[in-house]
């Protein structure tokens, strides 16, 4: 959405100091798919510590967009899966 999109939060994320900067900015992005095989969005990762995540079709309120998907997030956000 116009108010808080993905542009300018990649662009934080990307930007933020921390000691995987590095390593995360280099990481390639990845498919997100849901544990029910939906191709949800793009991830990228860097060693299970740091995770910028687009969800396809959703505005900054992903569990009011799309709320199956937010739970998946969330589920493996709880339980450090990978995305």
């Amino acid at each position: 959405d116009l108010m808080c999109n993905w542009y300018g939060n990649q662009a934080w994320t990307s930007a933020l100091e921390w000691k995987g900067k590095a390593g995360f900015n280099a990481a390639a992005e990845a498919p997100f798919v849901t544990t029910y095989g939906t191709n949800a969005g793009v991830a990228r990762s860097y060693n299970n510590q740091f995770t910028f995540l687009r969800v396809f079709n959703s505005g900054h309120m992903v569990p009011q967009d799309q709320p199956a998907v937010a739970l998946d997030m969330l589920n493996k956000f709880l339980s450090s899966a990978a995305f």
